[in-house]
């Protein structure tokens, strides 16, 4: 038998029972999240998979998120804010009663996975492409894209985006209880 070099922790619970996900955003947003939740009018219409609150399950990934955000800050807003990591303890449970649509891979030739990036990518404030109609969902997951038009994605990144009032009122009710939810600054 072949040793193990880097053996990962035993999978048990709560590592099997929870998932957790990372926002990067700024302090002063990662507080408001805590105490009034997550609300979509602020998304942007023109992400991978349209209009949502992303995540990642990848800690170092919020953490370069955040700084993106704070380096878009005007200097004077950065004065009174740091980039921040916000994590969310999320029951698998409650995240398979949502309809969901996960990838697993962003090749160049994954067509269902680009024509979707490429329909929400092209949405706009005027002409939101969102997930209010039937047949959209209310979680999707998967690569991330860095050069959508070129079908290039983000190596070793992925994303988790909540798109419907039934995602973002999970999401709401676990940062309501506080005990599976909060933010951390980033160095």
């Amino acid at each position: 038998m072949v040793k193990i070099l880097n053996p990962a922790p035993p999978w048990r619970a709560p590592r099997s029972e929870f998932a957790t996900l990372y926002h990067g955003t700024t302090a002063i947003d990662a507080q408001a999240i805590l105490n009034t939740g997550v609300d979509l009018s602020h998304s942007k219409p023109n992400s991978d998979f349209g209009r949502g609150f992303y995540t990642t399950s990848l800690r170092p990934q919020a953490g370069h998120w955040a700084w993106i955000k704070y380096y878009k800050l005007p200097a004077i807003g950065r004065a009174k804010n740091q980039p921040a990591v916000l994590w969310i303890h999320v029951p698998r449970v409650r995240l398979a009663r949502l309809e969901s649509l996960h990838f697993v891979l962003g090749d160049y030739d994954c067509e269902d996975f680009w024509s979707l990036v490429q329909h929400c990518r092209r949405s706009s404030v005027k002409k939101p492409r969102d997930h209010k109609k039937p047949g959209w969902y209310d979680v999707v997951s998967g690569p991330v894209a860095a050069m959508w038009k070129q079908r290039a994605i983000v190596a070793a990144a992925d994303q988790f985006s909540f798109h419907t009032a039934a995602a973002v009122g999970m999401l709401n009710a676990i940062v309501q209880a506080k005990s599976d939810a909060g933010w951390t600054h980033v160095r």
